[in-house]
C-alpha cells in the first residue's frame, strides 16, 4: 500500500462523487436520498490505471452506511474522522 494517500482503512469519511454530465449514476432509490454518502474506508487500490497520469494511484473502497460499497477517488472524498 502506498504511503502518500491522504486516506487510510478505518477513516470516517464524507463523499460526493465529482458528477459529470456524460456520466449517469444510478441509484436503487432517489439519488438525493443519503446524499452525501457516509461510510467508512475498507481497502485501497492501488495503481488502478497502471499509473497515476489521470489521478487514479488509490481508489478507496468505502462502505457507506446505506449499506452498499463504492469506489471514489480522494477529491471525491472528506474526512469526518480518523482511525488512528
Amino acid at each position: 500500500m502506498a504511503t502518500n494517500q491522504p486516506y487510510h482503512v478505518g477513516d470516517l469519511v464524507r463523499c460526493l462523487y465529482d458528477l459529470f454530465d456524460y456520466y449517469e449514476y444510478d441509484w436503487d432509490a432517489d439519488p438525493h436520498q443519503g446524499y452525501p454518502f457516509y461510510g467508512i474506508v475498507v481497502g485501497v487500490q492501488d495503481s488502478f490505471l497502471g499509473d497515476d497520469e489521470y489521478g487514479y494511484d488509490h481508489l478507496y473502497v468505502v462502505q457507506c452506511f446505506d449499506g452498499h460499497t463504492r469506489l471514489f477517488a480522494h477529491w471525491e472524498m472528506r474526512l469526518v474522522s480518523t482511525s488512528s
